[in-house]
């Protein structure tokens, strides 16, 4: 079983904005990560995590990342383990400024960047490849290539989905509600198929 995430990391803007943006709602209630299908945490360096179950929840959908980036930054990342498919993309006052995208399903080595794409891309890119090869190329049984796009975002805002940091407790995540309509069209439909 693996995991299949959407976060994003926001800066520039307080904890109780980013989730009004969102159209979440505080319930001072507090879970193990990933463990409610929303929940957020203040990060250090200025950064509120919002973590949502499935890939393509609606937190890191253009219409949202605008809004979360006014006056600000938002880092979103998606993950669906399932497929090897990961994404990372930054949004700057209100416009997207560039977007790394692996997709297993296409090639192991599968990655498109689009944008002003920052510094560390290319040498990231470079080493992951690099491994990749070491590995075997497109015949290894593991997929390097997945990781770019989720050690830029790292990079940035500091958190990883599968990595323990002991700069976020597991416990410290406050469940996060959102409208009914929302909500049930999150769960109305199986995990398997996060493309609808």
């Amino acid at each position: 079983m693996g995991y299949s995430l959407a976060w994003v990391g926001i800066r520039g803007i307080s904890y109780e904005d980013a989730v009004a943006r969102l159209a979440l709602r505080r319930t001072g209630e507090n879970a193990e990560y990933a463990a409610s299908p929303v929940s957020a945490r203040s990060l250090p360096e200025g950064w509120t995590l919002v973590v949502a179950r499935g890939c393509d929840h609606r937190i890191i959908k253009p219409s949202a990342l605008a809004k979360l980036s006014v006056n600000g930054e938002a880092i979103a990342c998606s993950i669906e383990e399932h497929v090897m498919f990961s994404s990372c993309e930054l949004w700057a006052n209100g416009t997207s400024q560039w977007r790394v995208e692996h997709d297993a399903q296409k090639s192991i080595d599968d990655l498109s960047a689009s944008g002003t794409l920052p510094e560390d891309f290319a040498s990231t890119k470079a080493e992951f490849a690099e491994q990749q090869a070491a590995e075997g190329g497109k015949a290894a049984d593991v997929d390097l290539y997945f990781e770019i796009p989720l050690t830029l975002a790292k990079s940035r805002v500091g958190f990883k989905h599968d990595e323990v940091n002991g700069v976020v407790d597991d416990e410290q995540f406050e469940v996060l509600l959102g409208s009914s309509a929302s909500q049930q069209a999150t769960s109305s439909r199986p995990w398997w198929q996060f493309w609808r």
